[in-house]
């Protein structure tokens, strides 16, 4: 039963995403590592914030291009990238934190 609610929990989240900002998951992502949209950060953000950032973003987008479907994975793989997943996540976090004190 759990599995079920963590699952839905997953959709909701990604169903929020895209209504929010009106895309498929797929098309947001994309955005993110638009090249343009890159560049301009560059010009914005301290060079230490935007080497963490930039350092997250090629480790997602390592995570993500082994495998479409994490789910066809074995149990230990799927683990491996849940790991990935939230090093970035906290990567990310101290990126976020470092902009809102140099706000």
């Amino acid at each position: 039963m759990d599995i079920l609610k963590l699952y839905a929990q997953l959709l909701n989240s990604i169903a929020d995403l895209e209504e929010k900002y009106s895309k498929k998951f797929d098309e947001v992502l994309k955005d993110v590592f638009n090249p343009q949209e890159l560049a301009e950060l560059y010009k914005k953000l301290p060079p230490d914030v935007y080497s963490e950032f930039m350092a997250s973003l090629l480790k997602l987008a390592a995570t993500s291009s082994e495998t479409q479907n994490p789910l066809t994975l074995p149990a230990n793989e799927k683990k491996k990238i849940a790991s990935e997943l939230i090093s970035v996540a906290e990567s990310l976090k101290k990126v976020i934190e470092n902009l809102k004190e140099d706000e």
